[in-house]
């Protein structure tokens, strides 16, 4: 059989002699050809930008078919040939550079930074050549590294160099005013942020000229906006920049689409993120489609086979095609690079519960002890959630008993039964009878922090706890600021520079993880941190900590962690667990590849369940 294959006008045509099997329709028709019914033998037509046509006639050549190809098809294969023979050999010079760069190539590249008002370091200069050299690539750095500093270094190069006139930025909101703040510390000039926020504010912006030198959006806004977006990235020249890049790992996710669809507009790319922290290896694929797009850095072919080996179990295998085909295209300085201070963790402060918190504590426990085992079979769905419910109830009591509020207001779900109007009572009155014992320690760990002219950071779950702090704080005469979630950007950032200044009157913040864990600096004055409470989320827990362990104000002196745990209490089992996760994170971390932790988890909440034999 014969398949004669001609491109005109970018449409491709492709004729049989004879029809071909169903099996060779079908996959024909995989390839994006569509049927054309007007010809005696089977016959298809197809976009030229929807058809990998190398892809095409090497199945039909393994399917023993005579193959005849038009003048013009044969120039575009031996183009794409080139292509990738080029790409062969980049990937090479890369490959080299990683691993014979010179620290005299590294001096002479420095040279050419001069233009930077603020001088980088070793490993940073080290990560700008990298990332200079790839024109695309990712840092995996850990968080504290100066990523910001290093991305705004090569985009001054790439300006400079007339290549692109801005950076478009997409990543979480807490992100953004951190970019303006290192842009005018790195480069000595207001970049004039644009945050895109109200839609008719938004569609204005992506109708006029560019004004700014940053424009950021949330990754909900890229999704939202996508078709207006790639026009006005295909209009501009942009370094397109996603920070806090794990939010685009999910393969089919709304987030991730937009993201590599919006990439195609843009020739220079960064990905950046301090816990790309994978479950699976196919969380990986996101960020190098996203570099690299068409050039398919990681074919579908190296795809199968990684699906393949975890199918059988052969992990190992999985990860070693991942590292080779990854290794030159991303950069990632450990935290031993940074020399930084030590992380001193004290040991946790143990208190004893007053009288109504110890009351209600054994009444959740009571609950948890005597649901009865013969309906777990039965229903093991809903036993796991209500169990979940009452680890979190537990939680709430040992940070600050009106937490619970919720579990008497009857707006519980999945079976979480009410607490009994008795223990109802105590919780609503709880404020007139008595002070969480946490507070007295809390102020005892504090006080002494403030009047030696130090600030100290507070980390704590739940809001009604961190009001309750700020209150009991306050009455201590401590100039204190919350961040939260509710907390307006504008705010977040001022909060921000306020506590990094030596000489300011802001003795201490109190944040809770989910919204300030990650994308701010919270360590040019501060050495402290405080945690009330803590969460499962264990990649929170690690970005909490190096709020005040970075470069730029973490060299001399040591960080000191504080742990407030109730005796005898969920607070214990829940810290065991969140170290033992942090520890293996921060090992696989340091290790030398990006395959890190290949075994993470969620938690068991039956094992937890099972460890409350208090």
């Amino acid at each position: 059989m014969k398949a004669d294959i001609s491109i005109n006008n970018d449409v491709y045509r492709l004729v049989f002699d004879k029809n071909p099997s169903t099996t060779i329709v079908f996959q024909i028709k995989h390839y994006n050809f569509r049927e054309l019914e007007e010809y005696q033998y089977k016959n298809f037509s197809g976009l030229k930008n929807n058809i990998k046509i190398e892809k095409v006639i090497n199945y039909l050549d393994n399917e023993k078919l005579e193959i005849n190809v038009c003048k013009n098809t044969q120039k575009i294969l031996e183009e794409i040939k080139l292509k990738k023979q080029d790409q062969l050999k980049f990937i090479k010079r890369l490959e080299n550079l990683k691993d014979n760069t010179t620290s005299k190539t590294l001096e002479d590249f420095s040279k050419s930074l001069g233009f930077l008002k603020r001088k980088l370091t070793d490993h940073q200069i080290k990560s700008t050549y990298h990332l200079f050299n790839c024109q695309s690539a990712a840092n995996f750095s850990v968080p504290g590294s100066g990523k910001t500093s290093v991305v705004l270094a090569y985009y001054e190069k790439l300006k400079l160099e007339k290549k692109v006139d801005a950076i478009f930025l997409i990543g979480p909101k807490n992100c953004f005013y951190s970019w303006k703040t290192e842009f005018i510390e790195t480069l000595g000039r207001d970049p004039k942020l644009n945050i895109l926020r109200l839609f008719k504010d938004r569609v204005q912006t992506y109708k006029n000229p560019i004004k700014s030198e940053v424009y950021a959006c949330h990754f909900s806004t890229n999704t939202n906006d996508l078709e207006l977006l790639k026009i006005f990235l295909s209009s501009n020249k942009f370094l397109l920049v996603i920070d806090e890049a794990h939010n685009i790992k999910k393969i089919g996710g709304k987030w991730s689409t937009a993201a590599l669809e919006l990439s195609k507009m843009s020739e220079y790319k960064v990905v950046l993120t301090g816990t790309p922290m994978p479950n699976e290896h196919k969380d990986f694929y996101n960020y190098f489609d996203f570099l690299y797009g068409e050039n398919e850095i990681i074919s579908s072919h190296d795809k199968a086979r990684i699906d393949i080996f975890v199918e059988k179990n052969n992990l190992e295998q999985a990860s070693e095609i991942l590292r080779k085909k990854f290794n030159p295209f991303f950069i990632r300085i450990s935290k031993k690079d940074l020399k930084l201070s030590p992380q001193i963790f004290n040991k946790p402060i143990i208190v004893n519960m007053n009288p109504i918190e110890k009351q209600i504590h054994e009444a959740i426990v009571t609950k948890i002890k005597t649901y009865p085992i013969k309906k777990y079979e039965q229903n093991i769905e809903l036993i796991k959630k209500i169990r979940r419910a009452r680890i979190l109830r537990l939680r709430q009591n040992c940070s600050y008993v009106k937490n619970l509020l919720s579990a008497i207001k009857g707006d519980l779900k999945e079976g979480d039964e009410n607490l009994t109007d008795g223990i109802a009572n105590l919780i609503s009155t709880y404020d007139e009878k008595e002070v969480p014992s946490k507070i007295k320690s809390l102020k005892s760990i504090v006080l002494p922090i403030i009047k030696n002219n130090k600030k100290v950071l507070i980390w704590s779950s739940f809001l009604n706890t961190i009001e309750l702090i700020k209150k009991h704080l306050q009455e201590e005469n401590i100039n204190i600021e919350v961040i939260t979630g509710k907390t307006d950007l504008k705010k977040r950032e001022e909060i921000k520079d306020q506590f990094n200044n030596k000489n300011s009157s802001l003795d201490a913040i109190i944040a809770n993880p989910q919204a300030c864990s990650e994308s701010i600096s919270l360590h040019k004055a501060c050495n402290n941190a405080v945690y009330y409470d803590q969460n499962f989320n264990t990649a929170e827990f690690v970005q909490s900590m190096d709020r005040i362990h970075r470069i730029g104000g973490s060299v001399t002196e040591p960080v000191f962690y504080d742990f407030l745990h109730y005796e005898n209490s969920v607070d214990e089992k829940v810290y065991k667990r969140v170290f033992e996760k942090a520890d293996r994170q921060m090992q696989v971390i340091e290790e030398d590849n990006i395959m890190f932790d290949l075994t993470y988890s969620e938690d068991d909440i039956d094992d937890l369940y099972g460890d409350l034999k208090i």
